[in-house]
């Protein structure tokens, strides 16, 4: 009879690879989420300045804001003024842009509604968005709560 020499893992070595990428994937995940939020939300952020301006610049060469639109719908006349805003999509952080003039005791405001959408508003990552703009107090402040579904920044 010959004798193998072939070598193998055993089992306590193969158990032994598994927890080691267990502890890796048990760190590692949690750290690339928090990552990918915060790239979400600063994307976000960026949306949100970047429309606001458009909106301020609509207003100041037209004496107006332009009219309420849907959720997720572009108000008319304002596409060369949201260049890089994708306004029929949804926003980095879930939910669809929204465009809110006169409403809420305030003369023009935009945000992210989620009312109608399968997404879900997280108070917790809009305080971080709120902390990161304003004063991290969503009831109070320019980026603001406004109901279950409506989260706004206060142009004017």
């Amino acid at each position: 009879m010959h004798k193998s020499n072939q070598s193998a893992f055993s089992l306590v070595e193969i158990m032994i690879v598994v927890a080691i990428l267990a502890d890796v994937l048990i760190i590692a995940v949690p750290a690339f989420l928090r990552a990918r939020n915060l790239a979400q939300n600063t994307k976000f952020i960026n949306g949100l300045r970047t429309a606001s301006a458009g909106f301020e610049m609509y207003a100041a060469e037209n004496n107006r804001y332009p009219a309420a639109a849907a959720p997720g719908t572009l108000p008319a006349g304002m596409n060369i003024y949201l260049t890089g805003v994708t306004w029929s999509d949804s926003t980095p952080i879930g939910g669809r842009w929204s465009w809110a003039p006169a409403q809420w005791g305030s003369v023009a405001q935009l945000g992210v509604s989620y009312a109608g959408g399968s997404s879900i508003a997280d108070d917790v990552r809009m305080a971080d968005i709120d902390t990161r703009m304003d004063n991290g107090v969503l009831s109070t402040g320019a980026f603001r709560k406004r109901d279950s579904a409506n989260y706004m920044q206060i142009i004017e």
